[in-house]
């Protein structure tokens, strides 16, 4: 089949001319804005290939996790596959480990300090271009990159994350997000049809983010209406509420119970998150009752922004098919058999990271007060060696995250602390 060249992004389009001249972009990834403020890079043409004159959909097999977070195979310059990640919050057309980076031995330039992400600290962003990045049937030419170290992102999934595929593939496609099916659909936006009986709601880019109009009916406050960043990279996140939204709503309420979770660091530094519920989450027609929220409590980064209400993460998009059909100003979300899916924290109070090549070594990064981790006896920095004396080199930290989020399992978990053995009981409980 010919190759077809894609259009590129319209000129005239006063909301990508205003994203064009923002100096710095709220680059919305995974688990909670981790890198939030890369300078976004020019917006590229890319070359469509494997299809025929009639621009026919391609169909992109991904993997879903649990979580909701999307990974797709990408090769770039004729590299081996590389694990990138969807995310519809990156600003930049593409971003790569600085690892791969380097074993791929591209040229990095314009080494500078980022700031804007979730904390108030710096980090070092670098930038690449002339690359030739391939997505299944689709191929982009003379693409640019931002380049950062990516590793506090994979302790955090427990994961390979070589890079992201950001906003420009939303911008020059039609995106449909089947997570059931674990496949993505690219559409040529001239051509395509809606035929299904989802919801459609407006769809604004600015600054480089999609945000649609959603609800939060808190009790107490009643309904809270806002502009919420779509985030497909968001992942393990339902609801997150700024700083000043919750302010100005004087969340949370006096009696709401929260739990602060500080298990979450960005790029910028700690990042600190009061979990709470809420009466229910509403998105165009469909109401989900007693999501999970997250209520910021940063002063300075990205949540501390005044610019939006919040972000919808992937705990959310999952229980739709997703429609990113930017071309008509639209987002359309089918109901799917997730949809009524119980929104679960962690039942065990304790925050897991993975560490070493293989992802396997489980380090506790956080224990809750009065949690039964807590209870239990837990410490930061203690090892869990062994689950039910299954070692625990034979999960995934996403395996067993979902472990810890069913109620009353007992767990024997073996630990290792300062060179010694210990072995402790755990039992799970609803904590929020």
């Amino acid at each position: 089949m010919l190759p077809l060249t894609v259009r590129s992004v319209g000129k005239a389009d006063p909301e990508l001319l205003h994203m064009k001249t923002t100096t710095q972009s709220i680059l919305l990834l995974i688990l909670l804005l981790l890198t939030l403020g890369i300078p976004h890079t020019q917006l590229n043409q890319h070359t469509f290939t494997g299809q025929s004159s009639t621009k026919r959909p391609v169909t992109i097999p991904v993997d879903i996790t649990s979580y909701g977070g999307i990974v797709l195979q990408a090769r770039i310059n004729n590299s081996q596959p590389m694990s990138f990640w969807v995310d519809s919050g990156s600003t930049s057309p593409f971003v790569i480990d600085t690892k791969k980076a380097n074993a791929l031995g591209l040229k990095l330039k314009g080494h500078a300090l980022g700031a804007g992400a979730a904390g108030p600290n710096t980090y070092e962003v670098s930038q690449t271009s002339g690359l030739t990045i391939r997505v299944g049937q689709v191929t982009f030419t003379d693409q640019s990159a931002a380049v950062m170290n990516l590793g506090l992102v994979e302790e955090q999934f427990g994961r390979s994350v070589d890079g992201l595929v950001g906003l420009n593939l939303f911008l020059e496609y039609v995106v449909e997000i089947d997570y059931a099916a674990k496949q993505l659909t690219l559409y040529d936006p001239q051509s395509y049809v809606y035929s299904g009986v989802g919801d459609s709601l407006s769809l604004m880019l600015r600054d480089g983010h999609f945000f649609v109009p959603a609800e939060i009916d808190i009790r107490d406050r009643g309904e809270l209406a806002g502009r919420f960043v779509v985030d497909t990279g968001g992942c393990m996140m339902t609801v997150v509420l700024t700083t000043p939204f919750a302010n100005s709503s004087n969340l949370p309420v006096p009696g709401q119970k929260t739990i602060l979770d500080r298990s979450v660091s960005g790029l910028g530094g700690a990042t600190q998150l009061l979990v709470s519920r809420a009466a229910h989450f509403k998105i165009g027609r469909s109401v989900l009752p007693s999501p999970l929220i997250y209520i910021s409590q940063d002063k300075g980064g990205a949540l501390a922004s005044s610019q939006y209400e919040g972000l919808i993460g992937t705990e959310i998009l999952r229980r739709f098919k997703v429609i990113f059909d930017y071309a008509r100003h639209r987002l359309i979300l089918e109901r799917a058999a997730h949809f009524d899916e119980p929104l679960e924290y962690d039942m065990s109070g304790m925050s897991l990271r993975a560490y070493g090549s293989d992802f396997r070594t489980f380090k506790i990064y956080q224990v809750i007060e009065d949690s039964p981790a807590g209870q239990a006896g837990l410490r930061v920095g203690d090892i869990i060696d062994c689950i039910d004396a299954v070692p625990a080199s034979r999960f995934t930290l996403e395996q067993i995250q979902q472990m810890m989020k069913a109620p009353a399992r007992e767990y024997k978990l073996t630990i290792k602390r300062d060179g010694n053995t210990l072995l402790v009981q755990l039992t799970t409980r609803g904590l929020i």
